[in-house]
């Protein structure tokens, strides 16, 4: 007849449980369930804790807990002074209910104290990183130079995009403090006040712009810097000369069809100057590339290089005045909206006439 170790050994095993699961969902240390499935029950408390923890481990095996308590109490163990009826299961089951409060009570305490703790260590994570706020404060300001003239206060990080034809290099203002450090895509430039620098911003070994640095606020972080166009480029082999055609000293247009302003054998590249003595919205659109618009002020001015043609348009004509060559043009009066187009027109003669051709 098999023992009482043996049966609760061979239960376990019939489940593949190992000890340590055993222990935990029954709450009986695994040294004394190894002792009670090698009937070494001289190792154990005492014959009531023996009783007890063979009758919950038969339970927990689905056997007949009563019969195994019966099979144990006939077998000598190391304590046997306590009578009978001081040993019925209703005691074992009263030590036994005892033991699960004690080990919920410790597990919600411990629970509760790693709460608190990821509470507390939350808490104090948010209170030493104000990295946010720190974000916000290194973000640079972005601005798009498509003037002749560009100048304004920079801070740290600020970076300008000057428009040269289909590229836009950035000129970024590195840092401030005595003097100035700008980044560009050909390294980096410092500038003293008062200094003035050409700058190559697109690689090509010509110069786009000149820099000056105007005034500084070291303590501020902040300076005041004027970006010029400035390109500097190899001298180009002589045109033929222009003759100018008759024309007034001024060019007004006033919904005139066609104006020529001069002549010439060839077509080459013109510059166009357009000065503002008010509020004025002008948009253009030079030799197929984008079309740019802008609001400008009084004593605002606008330089253009033109190799064919040039489309305008002008919200308050009588503010403008453009200058090409000699002739000083203006397209209507102030308050009229009016829409040109400048550029190379062949002549009969196979020669070539600059003219202003109105589009509205």
């Amino acid at each position: 007849m098999d023992s009482v170790g043996a049966i609760l050994k061979a239960a376990r095993e019939e489940k593949k449980l190992p000890l340590n699961q055993v222990s935990s969902d029954t709450h009986i240390l695994p040294g004394y369930i190894q002792a009670i499935e090698e009937n070494r029950f001289q190792d154990l408390p005492g014959e009531a804790y023996c009783a007890g923890f063979i009758g919950t481990l038969a339970r927990y095996y689905g056997l007949d807990s009563e019969r195994l308590v019966a099979m144990f109490r006939g077998i000598p163990v190391k304590e046997k002074s306590a009578p009978a009826p001081k040993t019925k299961v209703p005691i074992i089951k009263t030590e036994k209910k005892n033991l699960v409060p004690i080990a919920l009570i410790i597990v919600i305490l411990i629970v509760m104290a790693a709460a608190l703790f990821f509470i507390f260590a939350g808490n104090r994570s948010q209170e030493k990183a104000p990295e946010p706020v720190a974000k916000e404060e290194q973000k640079s300001n972005v601005y798009t130079m498509n003037e002749v003239l560009f100048e304004r206060s920079f801070a740290e990080n600020d970076i300008v995009q000057v428009i040269l034809g289909s590229l836009s290099p950035e000129i970024m203002c590195k840092s401030v403090g005595e003097s100035v450090v700008l980044g560009t895509k050909s390294g980096n430039v410092t500038l003293s006040p008062s200094q003035e620098k050409l700058l190559d911003l697109d690689g090509d070994s010509k110069n786009d712009v000149k820099v000056t640095l105007k005034e500084v606020d070291s303590a501020a972080r902040k300076a005041i810097i004027r970006i010029d166009r400035a390109i500097e480029a190899p001298v180009p082999p002589p045109l033929p000369d222009i003759s100018i055609a008759p024309k007034p000293e001024s060019v007004i247009m006033h919904g005139k069809g066609t104006v020529t302003i001069l002549s010439s054998p060839v077509k080459r590249k013109f510059a166009m100057e357009v000065s503002f003595s008010g509020p004025c919205m002008f948009r253009y659109q030079a030799d197929s590339e984008k079309s740019i618009e802008n609001y400008y002020k009084a004593g605002s001015q606008v330089r253009l290089d033109v190799a064919e043609e040039v489309r305008v348009w002008l919200s308050n004509a009588g503010n403008a005045k453009i200058l090409i060559g000699d002739a000083e043009i203006t397209l209507g009066d102030k308050g009229e909206v009016t829409s040109e187009k400048i550029g190379w027109e062949e002549a009969a003669d196979r020669s070539f006439n600059l003219s202003i051709v109105s589009m509205h």
